[in-house]
């Protein structure tokens, strides 16, 4: 007597690719990409309050500059191979060959009734502890 067979008749492998290929099309369909575009840049030096960078060649003038670690800059000095960023806060961990990037946006500063009164820097954060 013959018992009960441990593996289901083979599919053909047609009918496996199918089902395969069928499963990746619904994923492909289904996937929702974040990806942007971004533009970004090199420093290529630093001297007091400037940082120069290269490799940005879609900055506007005032545009703010995204550096490491939080800190930004105001595009200044638009040269056709390079462009002359004013940094604001602190930049002492900044250095050449570090890469920034552009954010598409100007200087700004919040107005309003919880502004009325408080210490801001330049990039509207309070400086009062409030």
């Amino acid at each position: 007597m013959e018992g009960p067979r441990l593996n289901p008749v083979p599919e053909s492998l047609e009918e496996v690719f199918d089902r395969a290929f069928e499963g990746m099309e619904q994923a492909r369909e289904s996937f929702v990409h974040d990806l942007a575009p971004r533009e970004v840049g090199t420093i290529t030096s630093i001297s007091t309050g400037i940082a120069t960078v290269s490799g940005l060649p879609g900055v506007g003038f005032d545009e703010l500059v995204a550096f490491p670690g939080g800190v930004f800059g105001i595009a200044f000095n638009l040269d056709e191979d390079e462009v002359g960023v004013v940094l604001l806060g602190d930049y002492s961990h900044i250095q050449t060959g570090d890469e920034v990037a552009r954010t598409g946006r100007v200087m700004d500063v919040a107005v309003g009734e919880e502004l009325v009164g408080r210490v801001i820097d330049p990039l509207g954060r309070p400086l009062d502890g409030g």
